[in-house]
């Protein structure tokens, strides 16, 4: 009995570690608001701005299949959280704007980004940093 009871606990930890709900892990998307409202299928986000913050320039999506396609680039990043990050320079801003809001985060390598005073440090995968830098050539 004590070894099924055992077997079943380490069972539950192993789901429990393996889950994309993981107690620390933040998907990065779910920081972004959505591109509709899944009960209405109307337009929450209306633009995605993406600056290169060392000179300035900014790319602004409006259509909605370019707002899809932008999302996309960061959908599915599970990320840690952690609040050091003072040695950490952003490259990029992407701001999202609603109908009446904004909200962005700053991309800083490719892993690495800051959304509000904390910092998020990506699992396995991130960012595709080239097409990034191919908006602004």
């Amino acid at each position: 009995m004590k070894r099924i009871a055992l077997l079943l606990a380490l069972l539950t930890v192993g789901l429990l570690l393996a889950s994309c709900d993981a107690p620390g892990v933040t998907v990065l998307d779910s920081l972004m608001p959505p591109l509709t409202d899944k009960t209405t299928g109307y337009a929450v986000t209306t633009e995605i701005r993406i600056t290169k913050l060392t000179t300035g320039e900014s790319v602004s999506f409006t259509e909605p299949a370019d707002l899809n396609s932008v999302h996309m680039q960061f959908e599915g990043i599970k990320c840690i959280r952690d609040k050091k990050f003072d040695d950490i320079q952003p490259l990029y801003n992407v701001a999202f704007f609603t109908a009446d809001s904004a909200d962005s985060f700053d991309v800083c390598t490719a892993t690495d980004f800051i959304y509000r005073e904390y910092h998020y440090d990506a699992m396995r995968s991130g960012v595709d940093f080239v097409w990034l830098e191919g908006l602004f050539n």
